[in-house]
């Protein structure tokens, strides 16, 4: 990318003056993101949307701007788009990248492990005030940008297809975790996903995905509203709860059985309760099945990657997806291992 292509993009939104400066954050895998240090107005993000990921940025921006005005009230803190015209909040660049602008909300930050259990209570909170406030907009409204994200199907034929495609040495690498895979896809075959109701979901609820002010150690609201789409409750329920169970996991640790954090876990159950959120008693009666699901799916792409010779994920060297893979698979059977304890705790605090 041309250096100076960000700052032209800035002034096509009618940003421009002196002393204006751009920090590329490197957080995020997916998207080119810039914050916008401007000493005459509000700091900003700017963001390029990646098309190899996203190959409909418009309907990513459609979803978004159908979302973004219902998650407005009490204890949740909106998201701000900068306009580009009066019908649009993007730009659409000679190369046919897809460029957006937020207001930066200060004194916030994000987190990749929860610090305490007041973050985890509020972990629940947040995720649970998000789905009370999009509870209103029919799932039907939305475009699936990403089909099949967080199908276990499609993500079982994946890892059956890098099976043809990958080296010998790859293979016996990787020869336990195909085992626990397998073992691991036929019990998440048992969720009844075309029974429980579809509702709007983030689809990507890792706790680094959360704000908290930083003054306060209240969580503010989600961010990376990409992955907006019609889905199950079990999804987000499970990708954040899976960070409290397992917190270590976040930082790369492979799980130890049965050590599970239980009262980080009850904690995060507590703030869910907060949120308010109304849920059928069959959504209940599946939830914990979420935190198995979730880095259950995650490891078999992870596991497919490393067979396909890392075509997806970044890596900064040559078994890291392995790595990945077997964190993620791991932290899914202890999950799994943990489930009636869980699903104990759900009974208690959520009926």
């Amino acid at each position: 990318m041309d250096e100076f292509q960000p700052l032209q993009i800035l002034h096509q939104f009618g940003v421009s003056g002196p002393g204006i400066r751009l920090e590329r954050l490197t957080q995020g895998l997916i998207n080119d993101t810039f914050r916008v240090h401007n000493p005459e107005g509000d700091a900003l993000v700017l963001q390029r949307i990646n098309r190899s990921v996203f190959p409909d940025p418009e309907s990513l921006m459609d979803n978004l701007e159908r979302v973004l005005p219902a998650l407005k009230g009490a204890g949740y803190r909106s998201l701000e788009l900068l306009k580009y015209s009066e019908e649009r909040r993007f730009l659409i660049d000679s190369e046919g990248s897809l460029w957006r602008i937020f207001l930066y909300i200060p004194h916030s930050k994000s987190y990749e492990n929860p610090a305490n259990p007041e973050m985890a209570r509020e972990a629940g909170r947040i995720v649970a005030t998000f789905h009370r406030l999009v509870s209103e907009i029919s799932p039907d409204d939305l475009h699936t940008t990403l089909p099949g994200f967080h199908d276990i199907e499609k993500r079982y034929a994946q890892l059956q297809t890098s099976l043809q495609e990958a080296d010998a040495d790859r293979l016996t690498e990787a020869d336990s975790l195909l085992k626990q895979a397998e073992s691991l896809y036929a019990f998440c075959r048992q969720i009844p996903f075309a029974n429980l109701p579809l509702r709007v979901c983030h689809n990507d609820t890792k706790l680094s995905n959360i704000l908290f002010d930083t003054r306060t150690g209240k969580a503010l609201c989600l961010i990376d509203l990409d992955t907006l789409m019609p889905g199950n409750l079990l999804f987000d329920f499970g990708d954040t709860a899976r960070g409290m169970l397992f917190p270590e996991t976040n930082s790369g640790i492979i799980p130890a059985k049965g050590k599970a954090d239980l009262q980080l876990f009850e904690n995060y159950l507590k703030g869910w309760k907060e949120g308010g959120l109304e849920m059928q008693p069959f959504e209940l009666q599946w939830l914990c099945h979420g935190v198995v699901l979730m880095p259950a799916l995650h490891g078999i792409r992870a596991l497919s990657d490393y067979l396909s010779g890392d075509r997806y994920y970044k890596v900064a060297y040559p078994k890291q997806n392995r790595d990945r893979a077997e964190r993620l698979l791991g932290t899914a059977d202890s999950a799994r291992r943990t489930l009636d304890q869980m699903q104990q705790r759900v009974q208690n605090l959520l009926t």
